[in-house]
């Protein structure tokens, strides 16, 4: 599935240590900053693809009320991830700004000499 989303893996080497492993288990990519996971790209229950992406409550609610492809996010905290169904939001530049407003969201919880490693 991630070479048919292969931008984000192109947004992904931009991000300053960001990583991604694949979770055979769960047919899923998973992308981390310092081991922590910032997104998801996989499937639902109903085989729908999905990309679940960290943010924080308010920047949930306000995505989920402006756009009907972005839900709370799937088997996460429904508070704190959305999970955007990829056949419904088409916009590959919206989908790639949420992606590093994820890796940022989780960049901005590392603690500060972590932080400053990723600015070098």
């Amino acid at each position: 599935m991630i070479k048919r989303y292969s931008f984000l893996l192109e947004k992904m080497n931009l991000l300053n240590g960001a990583t991604r492993d694949y979770k055979e288990e769960w047919e899923s990519d998973h992308f981390f900053v310092y081991g922590k996971m910032f997104a998801m790209l996989g499937k639902n229950k109903e085989g729908a693809e999905i990309l679940t992406l960290r943010t924080t409550a308010e920047r949930s609610e306000a995505l989920r009320a402006m756009n009907s492809a972005i839900i709370p996010g799937y088997y996460m905290n429904k508070r704190l991830w959305i999970s955007i169904l990829l056949e419904k939001e088409k916009d590959t530049d919206f989908i790639a700004t949420l992606f590093a407003e994820a890796y940022e969201t989780i960049v901005g919880t590392l603690p500060k000499y972590k932080q400053e490693e990723l600015k070098n």
